[in-house]
Parts: structure tokens; sequence; C-alpha cells
């Protein structure tokens, strides 16, 4: 199975958390082998998590966002025993000045079972989508929508990784 398969699957037993702010549940999205900038943000930071399954795998998204520093990373990963194999990470950086982006497994390392285990998405196999250089179709964060940047961002992760709320109020 690739990340492909997974973002465009037919996700079963969808759930979703509260919000939350500063220092988020670590048992929600175990990273053995991450340091620990992967869970170090201060008390500006929002976090909220989802969980679905795919057949017999069970995924978790999680979300998190500093409004003040116009941030937002979305990660994707997929549950392993007590552990998470981080699939890909779709990003906005105000400081990149370029726009929504991916961080994904590409090429032959793209197959969700050889993803390495407790670590974010970084090294020679993971591709950035657009490329830093490349132009950017999707440039927003906004904040001054109804309900504010928590519901404009839910609502990008419910486009981007094809969650399905047609039952479900978030």
């Amino acid at each position: 199975m690739r990340v492909q398969d997974v973002i465009r699957g037919d996700k079963q037993n969808l759930t979703v958390g509260d919000w939350g702010n500063g220092k988020a549940p670590k048992a929600k999205f175990p990273l053995s082998k991450a340091g620990k900038k992967a869970w170090s943000f201060g008390s500006a930071w929002c976090w909220r998590f989802a969980e679905f399954q795919i057949g017999e795998r069970q995924f978790v998204l999680r979300l998190l966002f500093c409004d003040d520093k116009r941030k937002a990373h979305i990660h994707l990963g997929l549950r392993s025993n007590r552990d998470t194999i981080v699939l890909c990470s779709y990003e906005y950086h105000v400081d990149h000045e370029t726009g929504w982006h991916l961080h994904t497994l590409c090429g032959d390392k793209n197959n969700i079972d050889i993803a390495p285990i407790g670590t974010v998405v970084h090294g020679p196999w993971v591709k950035r989508l657009p490329g830093a250089r490349a132009k950017h179709n999707r440039t927003e964060f906004k904040d001054s929508m109804h309900g504010g940047l928590k519901a404009w961002l839910w609502g990008e992760t419910v486009r981007f990784f094809r969650l399905s709320t047609k039952d479900e109020l978030f």
C-alpha cells in the first residue's frame, strides 16, 4: 500500500478528538525515535487528533498549528504496535512564502510497509511536493472565515486527506 492509497482510501470508524493546546498527549501519536523537537511546542500551539481504519490498519492524523507563527503541520501516521510510522506531513509555514506543501515517502520507498518507524518524515526517501521553488497552488492560511482558523484548518485536513464527514459533526 502506498501513501496515495491511504489518502484516497475508504476510511472506516473515523473518530475525532477535541481541540487542545500546549502539551499534547504523546500516547496519541507515539514517536519512539523522534527527538524532543517532535513534541516540544509551547502553549501557543493548538492540536487535534483523528483516527480511522482502512481494512485492518489503524491510522492517525495529528494536526498542529500556531496562529502567532502562522504555521501548521498535519501528520498522517500508521499505528504500529506502540509506535507510529509517519507517512507524510502536509505543512504551511508563512516564513517559506510558498504555501501548502507535502513531505512524503517517494520512489521505491513509497510503501507504507517498509517506512521507518517512530520518526518524523525526513531522510533521502522523502520528497517535498511541490518542490521548494515550484509554484504552489494553495497559499492561503485563513482565519477570517466563520469559525476561525481552527474550523478552516480542520476543513483543510478533511479536504486533503479525504475524510468522510457525512454523518459526523466536527
